[in-house]
Parts: C-alpha cells; sequence; structure tokens
C-alpha cells in the first residue's frame, strides 16, 4: 500500500490540475464573449467580423465552395471522431495508454470547451441567407476551429513519437488544415472571423494544459517503483 499511495496522490494531483485548467479556459473564454458582446451590432457582427464576411461572400466561387465544403468536413465531429477512435485503438493495443489518454483528453476537452462556451455565450450567427451549409447551434467560438487545432495538433504529438523527423513537418501541415478549417467556417457563411479566432486560441490553450499533463504522467509511468516516496525520503522496504 505504502508504493501505490504516491502515485495514487500524484495521479489525483495531475487530475485535479486537468479539472482547474479545464475551467480556467473555459472561464476566460466566456468571458471573453461576454465582452466581445459589448462590441456587437444587432446582427451579432463587429465592425470587423462585418467587412471580413462581406468580402469574403463577394469573392465566393464554385471550387472555392468545393473546397471549404472539404475543409470544413476535415474539422468536423463526424471525421474527427473516427479517427480519434481508430488512432486511439492503435495506441492502447500497443500499450501506450499516456498518449492515448492524451488523444481523448484533448478531442473530448475540445469539444466540451466549446459546447459548454457556447451554453453561456449566445451570440448570433451571420444571417441565414448567406450560409452554404446547415447549423443549428449559436456561433460563438467556433466548434469546427477548436476541435480542428486541437486534435490536428494531439495527432502530430502522438505521431513524433514514431517519426520524430516529422514532428515539425506536421505541425506546419496541422496548422495549415486548421487555418483552412476556420476560413471554411468563415466563407461558408455560419461563423464570424472572431468565432473562429476564439476557437484557435481556446485550442491552442487547451492543448498546452494537455501536452504538460501527457509529459507529466509519462514521467510518473516510467518512475521505477523502488524511487523514495516525496515524503519518506527513502525507498520502500
Amino acid at each position: 500500500m505504502s508504493r501505490l499511495a504516491p502515485r495514487v496522490t500524484t495521479r489525483a494531483a495531475l487530475i485535479a490540475v486537468t479539472v482547474v485548467g479545464f475551467a480556467v479556459i473555459l472561464g476566460c473564454a466566456v468571458v471573453a464573449g461576454e465582452l466581445l458582446g459589448v462590441a456587437e451590432r444587432p446582427d451579432g457582427s463587429t465592425a470587423v467580423d462585418s467587412s471580413i464576411t462581406a468580402w469574403v461572400v463577394a469573392h465566393r466561387a464554385q471550387w472555392l465552395t468545393g473546397a471549404a465544403r472539404v475543409l470544413s468536413t476535415l474539422g468536423s465531429q463526424a471525421f474527427l471522431g473516427p479517427v480519434v477512435g481508430i488512432v486511439t485503438a492503435g495506441l492502447v493495443g500497443r500499450r501506450r495508454f499516456v498518449l492515448a489518454g492524451l488523444l481523448v483528453a484533448v478531442w473530448g476537452g475540445a469539444i466540451g470547451l466549446y459546447s459548454l462556451t457556447k451554453h453561456f455565450v449566445h451570440r448570433m450567427r451571420p444571417p441565414a441567407d448567406l450560409w452554404l451549409t446547415k447549423v443549428t447551434s449559436t456561433s460563438f467560438p467556433s466548434g469546427h476551429a477548436t476541435q480542428s487545432v486541437a486534435t490536428f495538433l494531439a495527432l502530430v504529438f502522438v505521431g513524433a513519437v514514431w517519426l520524430p523527423k516529422a514532428r515539425w513537418p506536421g505541425r506546419a501541415i496541422a496548422f495549415a488544415l486548421a487555418i483552412g478549417v476556420g476560413w471554411s467556417r468563415v466563407y461558408l457563411g455560419v461563423h464570424w472571423a472572431t468565432d473562429v479566432g476564439a476557437g484557435w486560441l481556446i485550442a491552442v490553450a487547451w492543448i498546452t494544459v494537455a501536452a504538460w499533463l501527457a509529459r507529466a504522467a509519462r514521467s510518473i509511468e516510467q518512475r521505477p517503483r523502488w524511487l523514495p516516496s516525496p515524503r519518506s525520503g527513502s525507498p520502500d522496504p
């Protein structure tokens, strides 16, 4: 029992940090959404949002619409969910439990963050006559932008374990895809640009917390059982 106690205590601390980090990011997101409401016009836009949306709509083209639909699909739960499931199963099969937990936590946490933020911040979407796809929830933040950044970067983090040299190219591809997904939501007329920007910031904050926790958890898993506990200062008999 004495050997397990330090590990249990440390894991409990990591869980507590995860919960606190999630709550802090959520609180900041909600506050940002409420502050943004001060600058909003009756239609839910800001001056910057309105200008960007007007320019994008004025430059729509058939091939761009097709590209936007593909990119939007890549950032959706319908696509990312199965990808996360397949990769997680592979990680579990290789007994990479920390990495599997990180991937699921990043993806699920991103969904939780934007869903809860939408629940508290009831921002209007752009006018329905601009929509090129169907949507149901409120506008702030962009769920596609949030989960695409978080999940793409988590997949790069996981992949770098087997292909370290591909880390930087992977990050570049992840960011390029995430930017494309964010652009697609504005192009399709279902989000304001500030919704997308907020989603990106939320995702970066969340994956930063998750990556730090994954490193801490991995060090715990790799710690030999004979190491002294922090309190005793000596190995257990």
